[in-house]
């Protein structure tokens, strides 16, 4: 499980990031629609789906605020923070315009209390490459990760800006906070501790891969988690970044892997699903998402064998793990699977209009997945079963 460090190469992984993620395209736009960015307080869910940003309680899919720009050439895809009544996002960015190739990139923090949405203040000064990574609000401090190799503290409401960490490549990851500490995941291949008053670096500790992963802590354990494309996750101190242990995955793992009751769970690339102990990365179980009972609403006997790509956390509820894979590529459909938490075996499976590339969310008694589909841009499955429950469009305007 445990194992030496294997040097990547970075030209070729920022093309295969690009490729990947959909960042670039041959007019120079940025497109990234398969990945909208999804968000919840347990029972409403909020939604960046590209042309705007809105709120939707679970319970009865009723629209609670909706936000498009004015300009129509920009689109959002970061994932929504919204505390008290403020929701603070940051957009994809637009260009200027044909003799000028910068891109504009906003942040905004949105006032959602009331049935109209009121625009509090926007920054387009700030970053200078899109928004990716959910902002993260902490005691009146909006901190917000930019592809521009900034983490950008900013007043939450007033949007001035406090301070500024650089990294040396994109964070594309949501910081995590923790007892006035701020971990960040980089591109550049580094996990940085950071302080939240000043901005100023606790420790940086380079891995053998980028990272686009949310760092997860685990005071229980004095570790911080970071999940990287160098096929590991890595177990590092708190307070030191020196590495405890690393575990290997099959491929590279993307997004944060999920913690409970003394287990951390995590996807890879491949399909695979892991478990291990959080204290010594001891292995628990293996499992995978590489059959389908269901392709294009027909009933595969034998099921159907899939790679069931893995790009989403994990999200484990009531002694369950819920896993939202890219599914079938050739049906172009993905794939919800439900493991038991204790031995990875599977519980339910439903097929989705659309590969999930996004992390599901549990609101209420269902699991809320993100897509582009013409079946709706939110989904919310039953928790027990797995049944659709229901699905949710935008109107065009």
């Amino acid at each position: 499980m445990f194992i030496a460090k294997r040097p990547l190469s970075r030209p070729l992984l920022f093309v295969l990031l690009l490729a990947m993620f959909g960042l670039t395209s041959c007019a120079g736009a940025a497109t990234a629609q398969n990945w909208p960015g999804l968000s919840t307080d347990g029972e409403n869910v909020y939604v960046a789906y590209g042309p705007g940003v809105l709120g939707l309680a679970a319970d009865s899919q009723d629209l609670l605020w909706s936000y498009r720009p004015e300009n129509a050439a920009l689109s959002f895809y970061a994932p929504p923070s919204v505390e008290n009544g403020r929701a603070v996002v940051g957009d994809f960015g637009a260009a200027q315009g044909l003799f000028s190739p910068q891109t504009v990139v906003s942040i905004y923090a949105l006032d959602v209390t009331g049935n109209t949405v009121q625009t509090e203040w926007a920054r387009n000064d700030l970053a200078k490459d899109r928004i990716v990574a959910a902002p993260l609000q902490v005691d009146g401090v909006a901190y917000v990760a930019t592809a521009d190799n900034q983490l950008l503290a900013l007043d939450a409401e007033s949007g001035t800006e406090l301070w500024r960490f650089n990294t040396r490549f994109s964070i594309w990851a949501q910081p995590t906070y923790y007892e006035g500490t701020l971990f960040v995941s980089s591109l550049d291949r580094h996990l940085y501790a950071v302080n939240a008053a000043d901005g100023s670096e606790k420790w940086a500790v380079e891995l053998s891969g980028a990272m686009s992963a949310q760092p997860v802590v685990n005071p229980d354990e004095n570790l911080v988690y970071a999940a990287s494309y160098d096929r590991e996750v890595h177990a590092l101190d708190i307070d030191t970044g020196e590495e405890v242990w690393s575990v290997l995955a099959s491929d590279w793992v993307w997004s944060a892997p999920a913690l409970a009751d003394g287990a951390l769970y995590f996807g890879d690339s491949s399909g695979n699903v892991f478990a291990v102990d959080a204290a010594s990365g001891e292995l628990l179980w293996q499992s995978g998402v590489h059959t389908m009972n269901v392709v294009a609403g027909a009933t595969q006997n034998p099921p159907a064998q899939i790679k069931g790509a893995i790009q989403a956390s994990p999200v484990v509820h009531d002694g369950v793990v819920y896993v939202a894979s890219l599914g079938n590529e050739q049906s172009e459909e993905g794939l919800l699977v439900a493991l038991d938490a204790l031995n990875g075996e599977e519980l339910w499976q439903a097929t989705t209009p659309a590969p999930l590339f996004s992390t599901p969310v549990v609101a209420g008694d269902t699991l809320v997945v993100a897509m582009q589909s013409e079946a709706g841009i939110l989904q919310a499955y039953e928790l027990e079963t797995g049944d659709l429950d229901w699905s949710y469009l935008p109107p065009e305007s």
